[in-house]
């Protein structure tokens, strides 16, 4: 999936308008990836950690993947997102 990241304080519009170049956004918060959005959150208001999908885990084992069975799952190389899939 091709994606780009945004901020958790974005708005839905600046969301909108990056989702034209990609398929999913990986939300930041301060420091950690909090989750993801994809065209099905945009009709939602609030900012983009608000309305973001938190259903995802960041480079979990496949244990953890099997167990949890989260909707996404997040690379990353050192800290920063390489590949997301969608896991459902």
């Amino acid at each position: 999936m091709e994606f780009s990241t945004i901020g958790c304080e974005d708005s839905v519009e600046e969301a909108t308008t990056r989702l034209q170049n990609c398929d999913v956004l990986i939300v930041w918060g301060e420091e950690d990836i909090l989750g993801v959005i994809t065209e099905d959150h945009l009709n939602k208001k609030g900012t983009c950690g608000e309305i973001c999908e938190l259903d995802v885990l960041v480079d979990p084992s496949l244990e953890m993947r099997e167990k949890w069975n989260p909707k996404f799952v997040i690379t990353t190389e050192d800290g920063e997102p390489v590949l997301i899939v969608n896991h459902q």
